[in-house]
């Protein structure tokens, strides 16, 4: 019996599974947290040579994808009423495909962070055993869950700047860079992105026993603990400026961050429902980004002033 292969047909399943592969990373996490480090480790010394930028995206990368991929795994039949097109619930990736996978990465990661400092590699290690705790037992616990990722997600801060200058920034406080601080405020935006996660994914976190702020007290009260986070995050920028750590290109980024904030966040509480939530949490994001190039910039820009 004859079995004709269509060539384009062949091409076409392979570039569906390869892209596949990359959404399991989180391309916009993995962005983000690349772009993190690499803040982290200019704000620490921004003289580090080129190998210790390029190795910290590399380990910040393999060692998030790791975590991503993890939540994934676990979260399989959440994800078939939550997320049911990705690529695992799906079927388009297996199981054993996806741990495979991992492995790869924490090879990689692993390999490349050996070659940066031991306070780096600690930061990453911590990290990584406390995402994968998450994924396995924290995500059902409801808030803290969300603070764990809060943290999880942004010290990738912290770790671009020991992989450039060990401890030595951060002891004692009048040594606190740029990337300190900013750990601080991203950790509570990005808890308070996870808190609005739980808006979006209500229907599946209660079916499967996610002690969400959503599911426990009703959504209006997460819409409203959304922007108690963003203001504490926003209160903790006083400290750097007063210190004289940010110029006024961040005075001027952080009045639109600001406005923006109210543009996305008033209709979260007035209306907490997933189109709202999930306008705001894509946006937070983005916004984050934004405010990192800028106070890059304004540090570069007042660098030679």
């Amino acid at each position: 019996m004859n079995i004709n292969i269509n060539p384009h047909t062949s091409l076409k399943l392979i570039r569906i599974t390869a892209i596949d592969y990359v959404k399991l990373l989180r391309p916009i996490n993995v962005f983000m947290v690349s772009a993190m480090a690499l803040a982290g480790v200019f704000f620490g010394n921004p003289n580090s040579p080129l190998t210790t930028y390029v190795l910290a995206v590399v380990v910040a990368t393999s060692y998030t994808g790791i975590a991503m991929i993890h939540n994934d795994l676990l979260d399989i039949d959440i994800d078939r009423i939550n997320a049911p097109n990705r690529a695992l619930p799906s079927g388009r990736v297996s199981k054993k495909e996806a741990v495979i996978y991992m492995i790869i990465l924490f090879v990689i990661g692993s390999i490349s962070g050996a070659f940066l400092s031991p306070e780096s590699a600690l930061i990453m290690v911590l990290t990584l055993v406390l995402s994968l705790s998450y994924n396995a037992r924290l995500k059902k616990m409801g808030f803290i869950g969300n603070l764990t990722v809060g943290i999880t997600a942004t010290s990738a801060f912290l770790y671009g700047d020991a992989a450039a200058s060990g401890w030595d920034n951060f002891w004692p406080f009048i040594n606190w860079t740029a990337s300190i601080y900013l750990f601080i405020i991203s950790a509570f935006l990005n808890t308070g992105r996870e808190v609005c996660k739980g808006i979006m994914d209500t229907k599946g976190d209660a079916k499967y026993g996610v002690q969400t702020i959503a599911v426990l007290y009703g959504k209006k009260v997460a819409a409203y603990f959304v922007l108690v986070l963003v203001g504490f995050a926003l209160s903790m920028t006083i400290i750097p400026v007063l210190n004289g750590v940010f110029g006024w290109i961040f005075y001027i980024g952080l009045a639109a961050f600001i406005v923006l904030i109210l543009v996305i966040g008033i209709p979260l509480v007035r209306n907490p429902n997933y189109q709202t939530a999930k306008r705001f949490k894509n946006w937070l994001h983005p916004l984050m980004l934004l405010m990192l190039i800028l106070i890059v910039i304004d540090k570069i820009v007042f660098s030679y002033l």
